[in-house]
């Protein structure tokens, strides 16, 4: 879809609106690895919203105060720490988008559901009046596409088949079968016997 119809929010309850919600909603994978830079505050699991995102900003402060009082062992030790969980964190950042992403939009989908009849309703009702001219060309569009199946025509379809105006259009097997008996059959009886004789 071009970016243009992507913007273009229609303000409707259909799947292109939910779309483009979705889209401003869902994490970016290039925020997720920038906010990364900046793992000393925890600020990619902020972002991801992750549990124990509090825990980064805890640690970098008491490595501070730590190398403040001249403990500089227990300060290089938290460092080596927190700089293991945030490489760990960096293997784990596309994970956690994609079922981040995932889990809104299972959430956005289940959340549309469709509003319940309203109470006591038992069906439309018949009134017996008479319908009037676009009802009647309703119901006979529905009855011509009911009696249609798959790969059958219509019962009032052409009966003759070929590719002349007002014939009924050869199937894709039909084409094939008649392809192959032009090939197999001298040029001169091609040319006596033109596609749009094929009858069936």
């Amino acid at each position: 879809m071009p970016k243009a119809w992507e913007k273009l929010d229609l303000q409707g309850a259909g799947v292109q609106s939910l779309q483009i919600r979705l889209q401003k909603l869902q994490k970016k994978s290039l925020w997720g690895y920038l906010y990364w830079c900046l793992s000393p505050f925890g600020a990619h699991r902020f972002y991801l919203e992750q549990s124990w995102a509090w825990v980064f900003p805890l640690v970098s402060v008491a490595i501070l105060v730590l190398a403040f009082l001249g403990l500089t062992w227990e300060a290089v030790g938290l460092a080596v720490i927190l700089c293991a969980v945030a490489l760990w964190d960096l293997s784990r950042i596309g994970l956690w988008i994609s079922a981040y992403n995932k889990a809104l939009r299972k959430a956005s989908w289940f959340a549309k559901q469709t509003p319940t009849a309203p109470a006591n309703y038992q069906g439309r009702a018949d009134n017996g009046e008479k319908p009037t001219q676009w009802q009647r060309e309703l119901q006979d569009y529905t009855r011509t596409k009911e009696s249609e199946r798959a790969g059958h025509p219509a019962a009032n379809a052409p009966a003759k088949k070929g590719f002349a105006p007002g014939q009924r259009r050869l199937s894709f097997a039909e084409q094939e079968l008649l392809l192959a008996e032009m090939a197999k059959s001298p040029k001169s009886a091609v040319e006596k016997k033109p596609p749009d004789s094929a009858q069936k």
